[in-house]
């Protein structure tokens, strides 16, 4: 088989079974739903249209984005370890949720809680402050990293000082907001992660040669034309906004961000990332449908928070590739 048929065989594959998982897994649950009983039935196709639906469709549109994510910090920090929480995004969103949640505060604004208005704000909160190490002169990608760590370590600790005070029952609905779920999505709450997530796919879709140029080092890089502190900060800017909508909306779910670019990479060595975004994406939303569909299924009637099937799943995957050389990983 030559390349380019190894290449459209892949992408093929993996539309297919995007596809797919689109249009079964909605039927999955603790009752299936079959589409003609559906035709028949209103109450069946108020949970399939209002309650299943968004929700594989949340599941993902997330998955996809977290993995473009990945495969975009892993590029401009040249680490096959960074994910999109690299900078600390997850943290100050989850910082922002445990805040609200400690005020007691309820309602919604626009049509989608405090709790998530309050993950946004932290998001945001936490992105200018790396947004301020990218723009000085001096930064460069590891200044970015540790900075990213500094505000990932200091808002765990706050959180950490909230579960002290804020009493078992508001612990625990931290917690379980910690562990991530899509269960609960509408439409108009994904009409809010979609707005971030479709500028990011919009800007890197027109940066994607400039993403490959930085794999090649700061120096060759803008020797080929690339201006790489300008391109930086714009890649760190939208893939932060996408990556706080996506976590405000559906909690911090780990390891997909991490595990889908690579398997890709895996698939199709020597790719070029416009090419490799898509299949991340197909792979990462894929795999995002198929955790939450385990999650609501496995022990009916209560659900598994989809971010301990994320990581089930994607920490053995994550120690393979710990295992693996650096530099076949960023191929």
């Amino acid at each position: 088989m030559t390349h380019l048929n190894r290449l459209f065989a892949v992408v093929s594959g993996l539309a297919v079974v995007s596809l797919a998982a689109l249009i079964i897994c909605p039927m999955i649950g603790i009752v299936t739903i079959v589409p003609r009983e559906m035709i028949h039935d209103e109450n069946l196709r108020y949970v399939f249209l209002s309650m299943r639906l968004p929700r594989v469709l949340a599941a993902f549109c997330a998955g996809g984005g977290l993995a473009v994510a990945g495969m975009v910090y892993q590029a401009i920090f040249r680490n096959p370890l960074a994910d999109p929480y690299t900078l600390g995004v997850s943290s100050g969103a989850s910082l922002g949720a445990a805040l609200c949640i400690l005020a007691g505060v309820s309602g919604s604004v626009s049509g989608m809680s405090i709790i998530t208005a309050g993950a946004f704000a932290g998001a945001l909160a936490s992105i200018a402050v790396i947004y301020c190490f990218a723009w000085l002169r001096e930064a460069n990608s590891s200044t970015l990293l540790l900075a990213g760590v500094i505000v990932a370590t200091l808002c765990s600790g706050l959180i950490m000082f909230i579960h002290f005070i804020g009493g078992l029952h508001k612990s625990f609905h931290i917690l379980r907001w910690i562990m991530g779920g899509v269960d609960g999505v509408s439409y108009s709450l994904m009409v809010f992660m979609l707005i971030p997530l479709a500028a990011f796919i919009a800007v890197t879709s027109m940066l994607m040669p400039q993403l490959d140029q930085f794999l090649t080092g700061d120096s060759i890089a803008h020797s080929r034309g690339v201006n790489v502190r300008a391109s930086r900060n714009v890649f760190i800017s939208i893939t932060a906004v996408a990556v706080g909508g996506i976590v405000a909306v559906c909690g911090p779910i780990g390891f997909i961000g991490i595990i889908a670019p690579h398997a890709c990479r895996l698939l199709m060595p020597g790719v070029r990332h416009r090419l490799l975004a898509l299949c991340s994406f197909l792979l990462g939303g894929t795999f995002l449908i198929v955790a939450d569909t385990l999650a609501r299924t496995l022990v009916p009637p209560s659900e598994i928070p989809v971010g301990i099937i994320t990581a089930l799943l994607g920490g053995p995957c994550f120690l393979l590739l710990l295992f693996r050389r650096k530099s076949r990983l960023l191929v």
